[in-house]
């Protein structure tokens, strides 16, 4: 019986020498094609490896790691979720880092969020770039909870399987009906997605139009694609005699090349002096403006602000470059700012960052101005940006479609879902121009009414008792959006965590949706009202102006009357002076009401030492504001209109608990002499839904509006809007609602 024991319990530890050279064996091999940059490969080692032991957490980790490296976010997250249970962040906070990244490219806005806050408190030093990070990722979850309220009209489009394969695509550019890309693709691959080409490097290609798709020709000539190097991230120079592009070693290692194109004929390769050999140089852009060449160009060389930073230069006379110049801290951040593109036309530099607030991992940002002044980041919202990596905008100023490259869920794979990048085409609806607006009566151009324009507190010229002002309000317009910062950091200071991004993302919407759309109806309202003084029309418009309550009442009225001479002031300098001779001649006069804060909501504060509430507030710079209401004749015969009013246009419903629906009821009345149809009621998101009944109103009669607001997904304090569109004029009204949500105890 003992020999049989001592038999047995050598057996089982023979077994386990041969297990424990299994598994290692295929840790190794695991090991060897990550560093190799093989996931794919990696990940198919440690995943058998982790059939012999599924309790090595070291392995797990490995294992997520190569998951994440694949772009399969949500195998991954749920490896790192394992760890994160067993662990908690002790000898894996990276796995809690990863986790919160995973849980916002997955779409769980919330669960990200909460993990984030983690990452926080493991982090603790506040000078790091986890803390940093996870600070920044908080805001991010806030915003990107809030998607939809940012999307565009684009039409985003995969441009097909001419150019895009199953492997990963990127870096169009498009130059005499060609296009031009990177891609890395293989010719071998195992059964568990291993590669096993001899050279496996990313090349750049040519494809063009065939039966009005794309098509690829074939890659381009060894000059360009050198076996030895990854060659991609391609440009042509602003006068198409040169071809930059970047070449990167085993190492990710980066250099700018740059070779002579004439004729489809491409010349010998060199590098450019601009290069490091110390650092990555990559992804150039090149421009001319004023008669010179600038090049952008991404870098992690020193003088930067984090990790990639974007760049620029000059070429100077003797063909040679200026020594670079960083983009500045509006636009580069202490993490990844790449791919550059500067629209000319426009005066705007897209790029893409996984720093600046976005929706999923690196979004698409615009910052308008010059290379040496650029304004902060504006995300390009949805459908542009997506859950995913979105990068590589190019803009084809010819055709007016743009490109970009993502691996969102759409592209093709026959692997995970959103393994790789594809090429997209980018097309937004034409824009209608005033002249092609067909304006038969003043009812027609009225329809583009109220135009509303916003001031920040006591402009312009504060602390004075003039009514007039030699500001134009387009000066008074840039010097508020340089405010924004400042509105975000006074109107959050003292809340917490949600709360506080809530704050901060109301400042965002007030701006977006109020500020910047004033300005733009603005820009149309003014062309339009140009044709019709063309025709000799005399014309009147009324223009209301208003105030929050801070200061007493007379200050107000004269406050309210500087804000409208600068929009008088505004049309004299119009396009150098259109506008001056009819205002000179009283062909063009304005109808003034300046109601100071006669009509100021009772929710505004009107106490001095509470600048939060009377000025930062989204209330309080509701009021601060002129509107043109109406455009009429100066003689105009008595005619039949309806006239809307609203019971309520602000109301405070005060805390209400998270998850319970709230229910709104508001009045409106027909006071004038026709009837009044209400085309549509719309609240500001999808979470306000409000029944519309279109049976017209007689003059003298009343209905009552009902409006449901889901707070499911709701937190903090709020302002959410009900338009009502009518063929009143205005055209349109609004109620707003303020409240603030709790948790549901």
């Amino acid at each position: 019986m003992k020999r049989k024991v001592i038999y047995i319990v050598l057996l089982i530890l023979f077994q386990s020498i041969g297990f424990a050279q299994t598994k290692t064996q295929l840790v190794n091999e695991g090991d060897k094609s990550f560093h190799e940059g093989d996931f794919y490969g990696s990940g198919s080692y440690y995943k058998m490896a982790l059939d012999y032991d599924s309790l090595d957490t070291e392995l797990v980790m490995k294992y997520a790691e190569a998951l994440r490296l694949q772009n399969n976010y949500q195998k991954a997250e749920y490896y790192y979720g394992k760890i994160y249970l067993k662990d908690g962040g002790r000898e894996y906070p990276k796995a809690v880092f990863w986790l919160a990244t995973m849980q916002k490219i997955n779409g769980d806005y919330l669960g990200s969020y909460k993990t984030w806050k983690r990452v926080k408190t493991i982090y603790r030093k506040s000078n790091s770039y986890e803390n940093q990070k996870a600070k920044q990722e908080i805001r991010a979850s806030a915003f990107a909870r809030r998607a939809e309220k940012y999307r565009n009209e684009a039409v985003v489009k995969n441009i097909g399987e001419g150019v895009n394969t199953v492997a990963s695509e990127f870096n169009p550019v498009v130059k005499d009906n060609q296009l031009f890309f990177s891609s890395l693709r293989t010719k071998k691959v195992g059964l568990d997605r291993q590669v096993l080409d001899e050279i496996y490097k990313v090349k750049l290609y040519k494809a063009t139009i065939v039966d009005s798709n794309w098509k690829t020709e074939d890659d381009l000539p060894l000059t360009i694609n050198s076996p030895q190097f990854h060659n991609a991230n391609s440009c042509f120079s602003a006068d198409e005699t040169q071809f930059y592009f970047t070449r990167c070693d085993e190492n990710n290692r980066c250099k700018l090349i740059v070779s002579s194109y004439k004729d489809g004929k491409w010349g010998s390769a060199k590098e450019l002096k601009l290069n490091s050999a110390s650092s990555t140089t990559t992804q150039p852009m090149s421009f001319y403006k004023n008669g010179k060449e600038y090049l952008f160009f991404v870098s992690d060389r020193k003088g930067g602000f984090g990790k990639l930073d974007i760049w620029y230069t000059k070429r100077k006379e003797n063909g040679s470059f200026e020594t670079p110049i960083n983009a500045g801290e509006q636009v580069n951040s202490i993490d990844n700012e790449i791919t550059p593109f500067y629209d000319l036309k426009k005066s705007r530099l897209y790029f893409s960052s996984d720093w600046h607030v976005g929706l999923g991992g690196f979004d698409i940002f615009e910052s308008l101005g010059n290379p040496d002044r650029l304004t902060r980041p504006k995300n390009l919202g949805m459908p542009i940006n997506s859950r995913w990596n979105d990068m590589y905008y190019f803009v084809d100023t010819i055709t007016d479609t743009n490109y970009l490259a993502s691996n969102r869920e759409g592209s093709l794979t026959d692997k995970n879902a959103t393994c790789c990048n594809d090429i997209y085409s980018v097309a937004f609806p034409e824009e209608i121009k005033p002249e092609e607006i067909e304006i038969l009566t003043l009812e027609d151009i009225n329809k583009y009414l109220p135009v509303t324009l916003y001031f920040h507190n006591d402009c312009p010229n504060p602390r004075t008792t003039k009514t007039t002002t030699e500001l134009n309000y387009l000066t008074t317009y840039v010097d508020y959006m340089e405010l924004v910062p400042t509105y975000k950091t006074e109107y959050s200071k003292g809340l917490q965590e949600m709360k506080e991004e809530e704050a901060i993302l109301d400042i965002d919407d007030f701006f977006k949706d109020y500020v910047e759309k004033g300005v733009k109806d603005l820009d149309l309202f003014t062309q339009l009202l140009f044709l019709e003084l063309e025709k000799g029309i005399e014309i009147e418009l009324t223009v209301k102006g208003f105030a929050s309550p801070l200061a007493k009442t007379d200050y107000n009225v004269k406050l309210t009357g500087r804000r409208i001479s600068s929009l008088k002031n505004f049309l004299n300098e119009f396009e150098n002076g259109k506008f001056k001779k009819y205002i000179n001649s009283s062909k063009l006069s304005f109808k003034e009401e300046p109601f100071g804060e006669y009509t100021a909501s009772k929710l505004v504060s009107d106490n001095v030492n509470d600048q939060r509430n009377s000025v930062y507030s989204r209330v309080a710079a509701l009021e601060r504001k002129i509107e043109i209401v109406s455009v009429s004749y100066k003689i105009q015969p008595e005619k039949k209109a309806p006239k809307i009013k609203l019971d309520k246009e602000y109301i405070n419903l005060g805390k209400r608990k998270n998850g319970i629906p709230i229910e709104v009821k508001f009045s409106i009345t027909n006071e004038g002499n026709a009837p009044l149809i209400i085309f549509g009621i719309e609240g500001s998101c999808s979470c306000t839904v409000v029944k519309n009944d279109e049976t017209p109103l007689l003059s003298g009669e009343s209905r009552i509006i009902k409006a449901a607001i889901n707070t499911e997904q709701l937190f903090g304090k709020l302002t959410k809007t009900v338009t009502i569109k009518s063929n009143a004029i205005p055209k349109d009204k609004t109620v707003i609602i303020n409240f603030e949500i709790i948790k549901n105890n």
